[in-house]
């Protein structure tokens, strides 16, 4: 019996996937991401994590390293590779995005961004495994949502409806890093729109977006679907305000 109960917590984070899916009606699949060391990636072909947020919400496992990483400031902002302040290419960067992407209108204003942002641990000899979370083999640290804005409207308030605190959200800046390293290293949910650029090479649907919410607040925003009108409860009126909007349209008619 001990050992069932502990496969069945172990289990746990499919059984929310399922629930969320269900109660959401979700277009896409949550996936669960969690950065795994000293694991090497088998072979897998290049892609940007970006992409790859897409694809694994579609179905697929996807594991990313330095190797196989196709983005170069994805490498930057994973912390597959450090960039020196100052150096040639920390230069070649920023005039990129500023001149070339157009992201910024100064250096000064991509400086000010980037101060908000907070530093990323050595990843070097890490991967990130993207997988949906029903089908996960592992806790994971985050999972992410690929939704259109009605979808994260409900996940958002299911998140506060627990404990009413909202969650730190930084919009802006590279949307790997502020998808993935801020939602993993603050403990915090967040949102992002994909950064521009990342819409266009990734084709990115108009009403999509992404939520991030740390894994250990997922349970909680189960447990909360029969409570919450955001989940499955039904919206009532108190008698003391259904009182009162009864006066004030007697009031209004008269």
């Amino acid at each position: 019996m001990a050992e069932e109960h502990i496969c069945a917590q172990e289990k746990q984070w499919q059984k929310d996937a399922l629930a969320l899916k269900e109660v959401l009606k979700l277009e896409m699949l949550p996936v669960g991401i969690s950065i795994i060391q000293s694991q090497p990636v088998d072979n897998q072909d290049k892609i940007r994590i970006c992409k790859a947020f897409l694809e694994a919400a579609k179905g697929k496992t996807i594991k990313i390293n330095k190797d196989n990483n196709a983005c170069f400031g994805a490498a930057w902002h994973l912390g597959f590779h450090k960039l020196q302040e100052g150096s040639k290419i920390m230069q070649m960067v920023r005039k990129f995005v500023v001149e070339g992407e157009k992201l910024f209108s100064s250096y000064e204003a991509l400086d000010t961004l980037m101060s908000q942002i907070e530093d990323v641990p050595d990843n070097s000899d890490s991967h990130f495994l993207l997988c949906p979370l029903e089908s996960c083999k592992d806790k994971p640290q985050i999972v992410m949502f690929v939704c259109n804005p009605q979808e994260a409207c409900r996940l958002l308030t299911l998140l506060t409806f627990i404990d009413g605190v909202m969650p730190k959200i930084k919009i802006g800046g590279p949307t790997c890093r502020m998808a993935v390293m801020y939602p993993i290293l603050s403990g915090q949910a967040n949102i992002s729109f994909y950064d521009y650029t990342a819409r266009k090479l990734c084709n990115v649907e108009r009403d999509k977006m992404l939520v991030a919410i740390p894994y250990q607040r997922i349970p909680e925003m189960v447990e909360s679907i029969e409570k919450c009108t955001a989940g499955r409860a039904k919206m009532e009126y108190p008698q003391e305000f259904r009182e009162f909007l009864q006066r004030r349209l007697a009031k209004k008619a008269a």
